[in-house]
């Protein structure tokens, strides 16, 4: 038995001011960018940098640099809207600057947050936006660059672990054993638990309507919108050479790509079925002989037995995301 991470919590495998070309985003802007730091920087004053943005439920991460210093007027904004209305964050006074942002929006509400460590957050509003985003982008007025350090989107601010019965208690602790959320079970085998910051250093105890502990899990890294899955199976999964953890789930670099399943198991498997889930909108598929291709494989594993399994993905001409590499490789 094990805890099998097996959804990355990001949206975009990349950060994506980084990868795309200056003309989805820049405008008449000036901007600089360094491949080799990851840093992103807006020279132009009152002249925004905009990106397409439509996803329905998220978290936006944003570590950014301090001004040196601001006079009046001086200011640094990210915002998310339509053609209607605009919603975000502002810094516009030198002494109450934050080096951390977020933004998140669930269920059509959208919030954001601020934090000089991006461990302790302060809410600092919300509001009801249930009409489609459209855009998101940043813009600045100071006599220094507006630098990004660090840019991602996330599938949203939960953690979701899935395959325990209804009402199963599910227990979060930090590394120093603090008891962090306790969250219920529900009648689809799943809970989900709020993250207050990202990259929580901890673990899980699931215990049962007795109290008794059922299963602990070793230390994990938690990260928003990753998917977790209790497993009574135990296989080992091996992409390019690479054995694929629960702690760093791998996104395909092909669109025809092939993995191997071994069992490492005490005993043999049968009839498990092997299928994927996506957020997006592409076609996965999958093959024993890279010719025949199917939705779902049904296969038998004996001790220590391995096979190679062919996965094809067919984009959908609409996804113009970072997401298409990125799916759930479901074992059932």
């Amino acid at each position: 038995m094990e805890l099998l991470k097996v959804k990355n919590g990001l949206l975009e495998a990349e950060n994506y001011f980084m990868a795309s070309p200056f003309g989805d985003f820049a405008g008449s802007a000036d901007v600089n960018r360094n491949i080799s730091t990851g840093k992103l920087q807006l020279i132009s004053d009152n002249l925004k940098i905009e990106r397409k943005f439509e996803f329905a439920d998220f978290v936006i991460e944003l570590e950014k640099e301090d001004f040196s210093s601001m006079i009046t007027g001086d200011y640094a904004t990210m915002y998310l809207g339509n053609d209607n209305c605009n919603f975000g964050i502002k810094d516009k006074d030198s002494l109450n600057q934050n080096k951390y942002w977020k933004i998140l929006r669930q269920d059509d509400y959208i919030q954001a947050y601020s934090s000089p460590d991006g461990l302790n957050y302060t809410n600092i509003g919300g509001m009801n936006f249930a009409e489609p985003l459209k855009k998101q982008g940043f813009q600045k007025l100071n006599r220094d660059p507006f630098v990004f350090n660090n840019y991602r989107v996330y599938g949203g601010p939960y953690i979701t672990v899935q395959n325990f019965p209804e009402n199963t208690v599910c227990e979060l602790y930090d590394s120093t054993d603090k008891l962090i959320k306790t969250r219920l079970f529900d009648d689809t085998m799943e809970c989900k638990i709020f993250l207050d910051s990202n990259h929580l250093n901890g673990y899980l105890v699931f215990k049962d309507t007795l109290g008794s502990i059922l299963f602990t899990s070793n230390t994990i890294t938690f990260g928003y919108g990753d998917v977790w899955v209790f497993s009574p199976y135990n296989f080992e999964i091996n992409y390019l050479g690479n054995i694929v953890t629960n702690m760093s789930p791998a996104i395909l670099q092909d669109l025809d790509e092939v993995i191997s399943i071994k069992n490492i198991g005490t005993e043999s498997y049968k009839e498990i079925i092997i299928g994927t889930q996506t957020s997006g909108n592409d076609l996965i598929e999958l093959s024993l002989d890279g010719l025949t291709y199917s939705s779902t494989l049904t296969l038998d594993f004996v001790l220590s037995e391995e096979k190679q399994i062919y996965v094809k993905i067919t984009k959908n001409a609409a996804n113009t995301n970072f997401s298409v590499r990125d799916f759930q490789l479901v074992i059932n």
